[in-house]
């Protein structure tokens, strides 16, 4: 597992500037929506994004989380759709669902966690991901650093 990981909203220029200051070990200046992770890697939030987009119906997504920028390998977008679909886990007809994708998501062989851990997690990050706006150019982040 990795050290330290997080999610977070912001605009492309606002994840460089706190990526940079995460790397530097410095506190990032701006004070923005921020999920802490416990140390989950970007591999581990595609595994959780596959099951994601098979709880919401969601076909043809991308779950590969991109690179924001060359230099900073610890910063990545997730993708809008891929943010939508968690954004969606909000509000889901059936409320078992939520439960169950968290312990599916625990039960994943690359996880090393259980569902009294994850269901907080998943409901945190779809909280999260519906804060995205797109008319303000944002997008959800996730860094992840050794």
């Amino acid at each position: 597992m990795t050290a330290f990981s997080e999610f977070f909203v912001t605009d492309h220029h606002g994840a460089v500037a706190r990526a940079k200051s995460l790397d530097a070990g410095k506190a990032p200046a701006a004070n923005l929506p921020v999920l802490p992770t416990p140390g989950l890697s970007d591999f581990e939030i595609e595994v959780l994004g596959e099951l994601a987009a098979k709880t919401v119906h969601a076909t043809g997504i991308t779950v590969e989380l991109g690179m924001v920028d060359v230099e900073l390998d610890s910063l990545f977008v997730v993708p809008e759709a891929l943010a939508e679909v968690f954004a969606e886990l909000v509000d889901l007809e059936d409320p078992e669902e939520l439960p169950e994708l968290a312990a599916a998501w625990a039960a994943a062989e690359e996880m090393e966690s259980t569902p009294e851990i994850t269901e907080p997690l998943v409901r945190a990050l779809a909280a999260l991901a519906g804060t995205v706006d797109e008319n303000a150019r944002t997008h959800l982040y996730f860094y992840s650093a050794a």
